[in-house]
């Protein structure tokens, strides 16, 4: 009989443990899977928040050419600006009528308006949240205040930090249940194969009495091992594929930028799904050769 049949014989003579043992790996690739994925989504997510972080200074009508560019080459200086746009006037308040378009009360009165009442604008990009304060004191010094108008931003670093410690007490969760998962899967698979083998002790008697190697004993316990971790993560990538595939453009609508996680997923299938495969697979093999060390005589 070849290893592989052996190995196949022992999968279905104990069948409910083997449906045991799988379900038991799915349920830790699943947990290690969504952590995966949550993490390819935050990270995606405080990369756009980067990208949307700026602080835009309204300046003065009446600022003068070298007024704004003094201060203008001091911001640029700073290790903490990615860049600086400079808007002016006209389309400073064509901007304005977009971003409040939807409040009545602004466009009523911009629309009574017969002059421009902006003067040129400033938009600020930073490295990192974390530079908000250092571009606010250069901003908020006395020197300028004449020139300023208004200032318009979010608090994008406090927004990111609440995401951040919610994030960590996930992580620690998800690490958390993916460990137990692993660890329950490695004593399920270790009690199948040390099943399997008392099921077949005296054939196992027979084979080392006709010099039967090492390898040739171990063998289809090891496979049957594998077998489990397959099984397990077939199923998780048959139902990972599925749900990301339907759950994508709610994500996309509820965390509110442009992350196709399912067009992510597949285009990077080898790194992540095949991870997840040969940590199972890893997990089989260790468990099953630890079974038959401990309990073959050999």
């Amino acid at each position: 009989m070849t290893i592989l049949e052996s190995a196949l014989q022992n999968f279905s003579r104990n069948l409910w443990l083997s449906i045991t043992s799988i379900v038991v790996i799915f349920l830790m690739v699943l947990s290690l899977g969504s952590f995966l994925t949550l993490n390819i989504i935050a990270d995606k997510l405080i990369d756009s928040l980067n990208q949307k972080m700026d602080i835009e200074i309204y300046l003065n009508q009446n600022a003068s050419s070298d007024q704004i560019n003094f201060f203008r080459s001091e911001l640029e200086n700073m290790k903490e600006v990615k860049n600086i746009q400079y808007i002016s006037p006209e389309e400073t308040l064509k901007q304005f009528k977009e971003k409040y378009q939807d409040n009545p009360v602004i466009k009523k009165s911009l629309e009574e308006l017969e002059e421009n009442p902006f003067g040129p604008s400033l938009k600020i990009k930073l490295v990192k949240p974390g530079d908000f304060n250092k571009a606010l004191e250069v901003i908020n010094k006395t020197d300028y205040q004449p020139l300023i108008y208004n200032k318009d931003f979010y608090d994008y670093e406090q927004i990111l930090n609440i995401f951040s410690k919610l994030n960590k007490k996930f992580y620690t969760f998800a690490l958390f249940l993916g460990s137990f998962f692993t660890f329950i899967a490695i004593l399920i698979i270790f009690a199948t194969i040390k099943i399997a083998i008392y099921s077949r002790q005296d054939e196992i008697k027979i084979m080392r009495l006709v010099g039967a190697k090492n390898f040739a004993i171990q063998g289809p316990f090891i496979l049957e091992g594998c077998f489990y971790a397959l099984f397990g993560w077939g199923i998780f990538l048959c139902l990972w594929l599925s749900l990301i595939k339907t759950l994508s453009p709610q994500i996309q609508k509820f965390l509110g930028f442009n992350f196709d996680i399912a067009s992510y997923l597949q285009s990077n299938s080898f790194f992540f799904f095949g991870s997840l495969l040969v940590f199972s697979l890893i997990i089989a093999i260790i468990s099953s050769w630890i079974a038959t060390k401990k309990y073959l005589k050999i």
